[in-house]
């Protein structure tokens, strides 16, 4: 779960070429750091992301769930509790290291697995129409490549089966955005006004950048505007059934100002489902 605490100015390439290597070097640098500051959920995942993908899923249990880009194994833990059988994979073989120091008590019922998304075959390989749900929280703007999963997953689930994802908005929290604030008085009232400054949004652009403050080395972030990634899914012969932008309650609040907690009028996260048409 490559969920976001905070993310800094990032200066935007013109059509960059960034490999599955380069993406995955990142990723197994950062891993031990990831898995000690994400422990079980920052306050970013559990207020935004997981409410918002538990809806959309509406899980049973029993059910056969394939997460995709996995992390530390947080969300395929949360799963298990709520009686889903899981296979966690993710393509960085330090990251699925740090997510099996933490199975117990789910070993017998998580099986995490070193898998590329970007890679059909790959995904392919774990089962023809093998399982009820595929989910991926916040990692599709993490990926080089989208198409290849998108393809892959109505080889892989059943007939009913649903596929969620949750991203980083495409509107609001992927395209680099500026936060800005005011103050002015009002009559003698100090009124604070909190703002987001947009310069681009329908060019793909790949940026390099920080999740986390302080991690060992920034991460590549791969921005597409709503008519490529949903693009994707609907050439794939998938169709959205579901669509939920959640809101930063209006009672959280961050004493950074800068923080997504102070700009509760803008989504940072877009949460989708999406089944196979027909």
């Amino acid at each position: 779960m490559r969920a976001i605490l905070y993310r800094m100015e990032r200066m935007a390439k013109s059509n960059p070429t960034v490999s599955g290597d380069d993406v995955r070097a990142v990723w197994d640098t950062n891993a031990a750091f990831w898995d000690e500051r994400m422990g079980e959920g920052n306050a970013f995942h559990l207020q935004l992301v997981e409410p918002s993908v538990l809806q959309l899923l509406e899980l049973q249990r029993g059910e056969r769930v394939l997460e995709i880009a996995c992390g530390n194994g947080q969300f395929a833990r949360k799963l298990a509790s709520l009686g889903a059988r899981v296979t966690a994979t993710d393509f960085s073989p330090n990251m699925v290291e740090r997510a099996r120091a933490h199975t117990e008590p789910f070993n017998d019922i998580i099986d995490f697995r070193v898998v590329d998304a970007t890679n059909e075959n790959e995904l392919r390989a774990l089962g023809e129409h093998e399982f009820d749900v595929v989910v991926c929280n916040m990692a599709i703007m993490d990926m080089s490549e989208i198409a290849p999963l998108f393809h892959a997953v109505p080889r892989l689930l059943t007939p009913r089966g649903r596929f969620v994802f949750a991203t980083m908005h495409p509107c609001f929290n992927s395209n680099n955005p500026a936060f800005t604030a005011e103050s002015r008085d009002v009559e003698g009232t100090i009124v604070e006004t909190f703002a987001l400054k947009l310069t681009r949004y329908l060019s793909a652009e790949t940026s390099h950048g920080l999740a986390i403050i302080g991690q060992p080395a920034p991460q590549y972030y791969f921005h597409r505007p709503l008519h490529e990634l949903l693009g994707e899914a609907f050439r794939a012969g998938l169709v959205l059934d579901g669509l939920l932008e959640p809101r930063i309650p209006d009672e959280t609040k961050s004493a950074r100002w800068s923080s997504w907690f102070n700009f509760p009028e803008f989504p940072p996260v877009l949460a989708a489902r999406c089944v196979v048409r027909g």
